[in-house]
């Protein structure tokens, strides 16, 4: 439930499943303890911002570069999303701009910066789920 709206009260989530609202409350409290559950965040609608261009930018850095490129990106308000995978690209960033040529400057400017390669730049059409 709190997946699909955080903003549910610990009142409401007892009325849909039964429990007492202090069991809820305890659940939660619990889970976020445990690190299960670890932030609750507003799904934002960046058109409406202002912002409408949105990028999935992959890459890869080289390894000496990946703490102080991790610290940037964790800092840069336009990245949304930082995922490592496996793969031939293990870095990808979802990032969002005014124009899509501000977010192709990012990636030719700031990227260059951290020795990032292979970089595959890919905007976003929609957003399902």
């Amino acid at each position: 439930m709190l997946e699909t709206d955080c903003s549910l009260t610990y009142e409401e989530i007892a009325k849909m499943t039964g429990k007492s609202l202090w069991t809820i409350r305890d659940r939660i409290l619990a889970l976020k303890k445990r690190g299960v559950i670890k932030s609750c965040r507003a799904e934002i609608d960046y058109d409406k911002l202002g912002l409408p261009c949105r990028a999935i930018i992959g890459f890869n850095v080289p390894p000496d570069k990946i703490d102080d490129f991790v610290e940037q990106a964790k800092k840069d308000k336009r990245i949304k999303k930082f995922i490592i995978t496996t793969g031939s690209r293990r870095f990808h960033i979802k990032i969002i701009g005014k124009q899509c040529g501000e977010i192709r400057e990012y990636a030719r400017t700031i990227l260059p910066k951290f020795g990032v390669f292979d970089v595959d730049f890919e905007v976003v059409l929609d957003e399902i789920i």
